[in-house]
């Protein structure tokens, strides 16, 4: 075989690598999905995670609307505050051993899953306090 006909033979047999296809329970690293009050707040690929020690610092979103959550691995995965800037009509906060509202985390692969209840007030409506519930997946 000469070797321009051995190169077109491989050059046939390549191809790129398949796409990413997380697997159950994960998102492609980089992208968040946010629920509010029970309302897809959507899907975003503004994502950024910093980790300081033990304490993981999670953004998605800009601000003006997004989330900011600060999860800690130090005994056992928490999140210590969740802050939602106007997501699905709601902008609130979860502050750990701050009043009733509760928070849980937890990860499959690389991707959290943060859900609770945040106090705060609806967007349309900001002059009345309001819980609200959320759920956010994130991959870093």
């Amino acid at each position: 075989m000469t070797t321009a006909a051995a190169a077109m033979a491989l050059a046939g047999c390549s191809s790129g690598p398949p796409p990413y296809e997380p697997g159950p329970g994960n998102l492609v690293a980089g992208t968040a999905q946010t629920t509010v009050n029970g309302q897809n707040a959507g899907t975003t690929d503004a994502v950024q995670c910093n980790t300081l020690g033990t304490l993981t610092i999670i953004k998605t979103g800009d601000d003006a609307s997004g989330v900011t959550a600060l999860v800690s691995n130090k005994t056992e995965l928490t999140a210590e505050s969740v802050a939602i800037r106007d997501l699905g009509g709601f902008t609130g906060s979860y502050n750990a051993g701050l009043g009733d509202d509760t928070a849980n985390v937890g990860m499959t692969g690389r991707t959290y899953d943060i859900n609770g209840t945040a106090e705060g007030f609806d967007t349309d409506n900001p002059s009345f306090r309001n819980s609200g519930t959320f759920a956010i997946k994130v991959s870093c």
